[in-house]
């Protein structure tokens, strides 16, 4: 399971190509599970995946971690059959599994692990969470089916950053760790999970089969297919035809509408992500403190969740989420004052001149502009709302709706905007480092290049702090720092809605995702629709 955070991206292949629309409807019927999405997945490799929707693919569906947590948040074996941390926390030996075997009928064993360890952790391959290994000192195979890691010091998350999926030594050691985010394993993976890759046609389906050499034997379900369908009301037409069972985020407007069909169930359950409008702190004029923080001031949160949410979400603070024990209940929302936001910009200078509406300083108007993924309607819906509210400060922006590989290009790799309103996912344990860290500027997610001396050095104390106490008080400061710089405006946390056909059943979901439980998925065989 992984630490941290999570995007989204594309691809192609052949294969899918040549079926023939037949032959589709034939698959859907054949012992299939068919999901939608709004966005296909950019890459099946954990070292350069951003999409959470490819993560959760990742790790519930083609690779094994180590270990892995149950619903209950305990870990329990996957991979590795036990391990065992030594008295002073600073060796932890697995022992794995002697069946488990590579979708091309090699065995998984303890070089894999290895290598996987060694690539992520190599500077070159630029893997964003490569931070989750700085308290490595080193990894030793000390027989085939078993490895030691020595850790520079105990801490508290060493077993939750060692859970990384494990990848196929034989199958990658001879790409250079500089390359490995080009290669044809990105689309062609070879994992040992319950399910493989069967096809993927780009912006349209993704198809993967059961396992037949999974060691836990293969899923019942022989195919899951991934349906891409960048527009929700025809995601939502497509559940309510019985194209798709299951919808795993659907949108507060669309309940009404889907909970009165009777083959559907509905299953709500927590999302652990946060949504923010991050600002780039490259752009001369975001760099002005009470710009960003005027800005704070002039969003009314109860007003999006209310309307955009149906209620079903909660205001943020800071870039720690409530479910965490070392959460700042303290730590005050930035409330909606309209004239509190007008009165910081007026100090700073700025003022409506020419009574247009918007304030200008020395000639120029106070103008950014907001940029999210046009497939996602909630986020669209939400920027409009948030252009009305700034509009009603003085501020004036403009909207840009992108593609979504075209937005991960300008974000993630050129940082090329001024706003852009997204969500972290997190994971199971305190690691914001990959986000607001400055060493994340470069190697990391940390969009808006926000760069904080202060900041970092709580990050590295308190992740590294074993005095639960004194690690709270840490990450406090760090939540604190961070809301008082305005590097974003902390919108929302939401639950998150999925409708289900009724002919899928054993299919439970929970704050692990919607994919946690899906070796155990079956299909009616008499279902109503």
């Amino acid at each position: 399971m992984r630490n941290f955070f999570a995007l989204c991206l594309l691809f192609s292949t052949l294969l899918f190509a040549c079926e023939s629309p037949k032959n589709r409807d034939a698959l859907h019927r054949d012992n299939t599970i068919v999901i939608g999405i709004t966005s296909d997945f950019d890459s099946l490799l954990e070292l350069n995946a951003a999409s959470s929707d490819a993560l959760h693919v990742i790790e519930e569906m083609l690779f094994l971690t180590l270990n892995e947590i149950d619903a209950n948040l305990h870990f329990q074996p996957r991979l590795a059959t036990t391990w065992q941390v030594s008295e002073d926390g600073k060796e932890i030996e697995f022992k794995l599994r002697d069946d488990v075997f590579w979708s091309d009928g090699v065995p998984t064993t303890a070089e894999d692990v290895l290598f996987t360890y060694q690539l992520a952790a190599n500077p070159e391959t630029n893997y964003a969470a490569r931070s989750r290994f700085a308290q490595v000192e080193r990894a030793v195979v000390t027989d085939r089916f078993s490895i030691r890691f020595y850790l520079k010091s105990a801490y508290p998350d060493a077993l939750f950053d060692l859970q990384i999926p494990i990848l196929p030594k034989h199958l990658l050691q001879d790409v250079p760790p500089a390359e490995i985010q080009q290669t044809a394993f990105n689309r062609k993976p070879v994992g040992n999970g319950p399910y493989v890759l069967k096809s993927w046609h780009a912006n349209d389906r993704v198809i993967f089969e059961a396992n037949q050499q999974y060691y836990n034997s293969p899923p019942a379900v022989k195919h899951i297919v991934f349906r891409i369908i960048p527009d929700e009301a025809t995601l939502a037409a497509s559940l309510l035809t019985g194209e798709i069972d299951i919808l795993p985020y659907v949108a507060a407007s669309k309940i009404s509408q889907l909970s009165s069909d009777p083959n559907l169930n509905l299953i709500t359950y927590p999302d652990r992500g946060y949504h923010f409008l991050a600002f780039n702190l490259k752009r001369p004029l975001l760099q002005e403190p009470a710009v960003r923080a005027a800005a704070a001031r002039a969003v009314n949160r109860r007003e999006i969740i209310e309307t955009l949410l149906a209620g079903h979400g909660q205001a943020i603070s800071g870039p720690i989420m409530p479910y965490f024990a070392v959460y700042d209940s303290s730590a005050p929302i930035k409330q909606f004052d309209l004239q509190a936001a007008q009165s910081l910009l007026a100090r700073a200078g700025w003022r409506d001149s020419d009574g247009d509406g918007f304030v200008e300083k020395n000639g120029a108007t106070l103008s950014f502009s907001m940029k999210t993924n046009a497939d996602n309607q909630l986020r669209s819906d939400v920027l409009a709302m948030l252009q009305q509210q700034f509009k009603k400060a003085g501020i004036r922006t403009t909207i840009e709706l992108v593609e979504w590989g075209k937005l991960v290009e300008d974000v993630m790799q050129n940082r090329d905007f001024d706003t852009v309103l997204l969500s972290w996912k997190t994971g199971f344990t305190v690691d914001p480092s990959q986000v607001w860290h400055s060493d994340a500027i470069e190697n990391g997610f940390n969009l808006g290049s926000f760069r904080n001396a202060e900041v970092d050095s709580l990050l590295d104390a308190a992740r590294a702090e074993m005095d639960e106490n004194k690690a709270k008080a840490l990450w406090q400061r760090f939540q604190r720092r961070v809301q008082a710089s305005h590097p974003y405006i902390f919108l929302y946390m939401q639950d998150n809605m999925a409708m289900i056909n009724r002919r899928v059943e054993n299919i439970e979901m929970d704050v692990r995702g919607y994919l946690c439980d899906i070796e155990r998925w079956q299909i009616n065989s008499s279902p109503k629709n």
